[in-house]
């Protein structure tokens, strides 16, 4: 029987209790990849994140979801960053997809992702059928289009709130598409209807979205890193370097969630992280 320090935090968060819950495994070298995959099915997060090895400023470190392990993803990347840092200064994470740098500046870490690349998306009754909408609740201001940065998405713009609202992930028709290759591994809906001051946040984003996927069974996501890179290098694409952006995520599952972009050059994704519980893990 072994011990390991483990800790949840909460990304994305503006307060406690909100965000994406991660968990972080501590000393996790000596695990085997069946133990990982069973400690994440465990903690049944949407990513729990082992640090294999650790220096001032680099750590090499996996991530792992309920149902298989991840080459990058947002969330734990800065969650991960805060707990080996304390939210101070700057470290570099070794991850499967390669070494990705975090840097705090004024309570926000700031990640710089991996590159995105781009692809068709899937027809419009389709895309439709994935969320239960009618074709006409999307926005003909933007494009459907699969993107990937590790994790593969599928972005799909909708009219406004109350489209958004009512998507639903029609799990068998995703497990099909996902079976015949389609990159729609993620579903993230997006509408630049964004809530209203109060309704979320105090001040009002400029885009609220949420996130879909099958792991373990058909989830939603808090508050996706990965999948806002893939946005803000989606926006960079087709409106330019709009600069800082804001967007919500996680409001329709009580876990209010608060990213920003740096639509730029570079892209940059940040957020805030609070601690919510440390301990031993025994294994």
């Amino acid at each position: 029987m072994s011990l390991y320090p483990i800790s949840v935090v909460d990304v994305f968060a503006e307060k406690p209790l909100a965000g994406n819950q991660l968990a972080v495994v501590e000393d996790a070298a000596s695990l085997t990849d069946d133990e990982m995959q069973r400690i994440a099915r465990e903690t049944n997060y949407s990513e729990t994140t082992f640090v294999l090895e650790r220096g001032t400023d680099r750590a090499t470190v996996r991530i792992f979801t309920p149902a298989w392990e991840l080459p990058f993803a947002g969330h734990p990347t800065v969650g991960t960053a805060w707990q080996l840092t304390g939210g101070e200064g700057s470290i570099t994470l070794d991850l499967p997809v390669g070494p990705v740098a975090v840097t705090f500046e004024n309570g926000i870490g700031w990640m710089t992702p991996p590159e995105v690349s781009f692809s068709d998306g899937i027809d419009p009754q389709t895309a439709a059928d994935l969320i239960g909408i009618d074709a006409e609740g999307f926005s003909s201001d933007w494009p459907v289009e699969c993107a990937e940065v590790g994790p593969r998405f599928v972005l799909l713009p909708v009219r406004d709130l109350d489209v958004l609202k009512s998507a639903r992930l029609n799990g068998d028709l995703h497990e099909r598409l996902v079976a015949e290759g389609r990159s729609v591994q993620c579903v993230f809906v997006f509408t630049a209807d964004a809530y209203a001051p109060g309704e979320a946040f105090e001040t009002q984003a400029d885009f609220a979205s949420r996130m879909f996927f099958n792991s373990a069974g058909v989830r939603e996501d808090p508050a996706t890193g990965s999948a806002n890179t893939a946005f803000a290098a989606y926006l960079r694409k087709h409106r330019g370097n709009l600069g800082d952006v804001v967007v919500d995520q996680g409001v329709e599952i009580h876990r209010p969630s608060r990213l920003y972009l740096r639509v730029g050059p570079v892209i940059q994704v940040g957020g805030r992280v609070v601690p919510v519980i440390s301990g031993t893990l025994t294994v």
